[in-house]
């Protein structure tokens, strides 16, 4: 990554990347795994912006240019809270961060991308961020939430280790790189539902509300990766999530929406940030909802769905928040938390006034 400037200047000389417990870094091995593709997509980030890194992970993982791996060997078991591959594990993974911890004082964070299955390691002297949390937990000082929908659900926990640290904590959307996904001017006539056969990711509302419309009905729930999956999604006339929990993020809305497709969806949890009403897709409460919003979908352009998720949730799009994030959370860690001067988790920039305050973050003192 020789060459590569750091769009703000970041101070961190290094990321520690905790990854999966029982899955190599590798998607095409676990394509319907949202925490592999998260480790993914953060080595991505450090790897666009040039930031050294190092990822934790198990035997057979491909870790992105830029980086290097620390392999932990095969999985021992499958993890669970406290169980002997959870002890089996921390204890691999903290002997791979020993070797590699820094002096006190020398700028690196440690990021955990899979909740406790990190609690029990000693991180020495550096902080540690609990990354792209879209579990029902958190452990870590610092927090990074996928939409304010998820961190709301953990701020409903009155527990101490949640309630006494949200100062520091910051919402970041979940990203991808959108160069693996295209516009396919070419439809065919089918409602697309990705995802598993569950009634709680709504799939019964998306079988009823297809035969009354009159549109079929294409339900895929795994298998599907790549160019491929790019493919079935950009073909689709409309992805179908009809999710009945409070969905923390929902890849799958913003993929169709990175192919210019609408995204019909229940209206809570994170498709309200995701899902702009009207323009990259609808938000529904009863059938009748969902039968208008199919009958509209027409109506939708692609250029600007593609357009609006290219701005919020690419790579680059992401890219200097995390930055001045870990910053943030550097400066905050060292100098005082809440008084920390500078501490800034972005810069405050008016509305269409950016111009005016610059987009390089200068931490103070440090």
């Amino acid at each position: 990554m020789a060459g590569i400037s750091n769009p703000v200047g970041t101070v961190l000389r290094h990321v520690h990347v905790l990854g999966h417990p029982d899955l190599p870094l590798k998607v095409s091995a676990a394509p319907e795994n949202a925490q592999v593709l998260n480790c993914r997509n953060m080595c991505l980030l450090l790897s666009r912006a040039g930031v050294p890194y190092t990822y934790y992970g198990l035997d057979g993982s491909e870790v992105p240019e830029g980086g290097e791996a620390a392999l932990l060997g095969e999985a021992g078991g499958t993890w669970a809270h406290r169980n002997p591959w959870h002890a089996a594990y921390t204890a691999r993974l903290q002997a791979a961060l020993d070797e590699r911890l820094p002096t006190a004082g020398t700028p690196a964070v440690v990021l955990s991308l899979y909740g406790a299955a990190h609690m029990d390691i000693d991180p020495g002297p550096l902080p540690v961020i609990e990354a792209m949390v879209g579990y029902d937990h958190c452990w870590a000082p610092y927090r990074v939430f996928p939409s304010y929908a998820q961190q709301h659900v953990i701020y409903a926990d009155p527990s101490p280790h949640v309630q006494d640290h949200k100062w520091f904590d910051t919402v970041i959307p979940h990203f991808l790189d959108a160069s693996e996904y295209w516009v396919r001017p070419e439809r065919e006539d089918y409602a697309l539902f990705l995802g598993r056969a569950a009634p709680d990711k709504g799939i019964d509302i998306a079988r009823e509300v297809s035969e009354r419309s009159g549109i079929p009905l294409r339900a895929v729930h795994g298998g599907v990766v790549g160019a491929a999956k790019t493919e079935l999604i950009a073909r689709a006339r409309v992805v179908l999530m009809p999710t009945l929990y409070v969905e923390p993020f929902g890849y799958v809305a913003v993929e169709a929406q990175l192919c210019g497709v609408p995204v019909v969806t229940t209206d809570w949890g994170a498709f309200a940030e995701t899902v702009e009403h009207g323009l990259s897709g609808f938000r529904c409460r009863t059938q009748a909802e969902f039968l208008e919003a199919l009958r509209l979908v027409p109506l939708l352009e692609p250029g600007p769905i593609r357009e609006r998720a290219l701005r919020l949730y690419d790579i680059g799009a992401v890219l200097d928040d995390y930055l001045h994030y870990f910053d943030f959370v550097w400066n905050v860690h060292l100098h005082g938390g809440y008084y920390a001067p500078n501490a800034l988790r972005r810069p405050l920039c008016p509305v269409g006034r950016r111009e005016d305050v610059g987009s390089r973050f200068v931490s103070g003192g440090m």
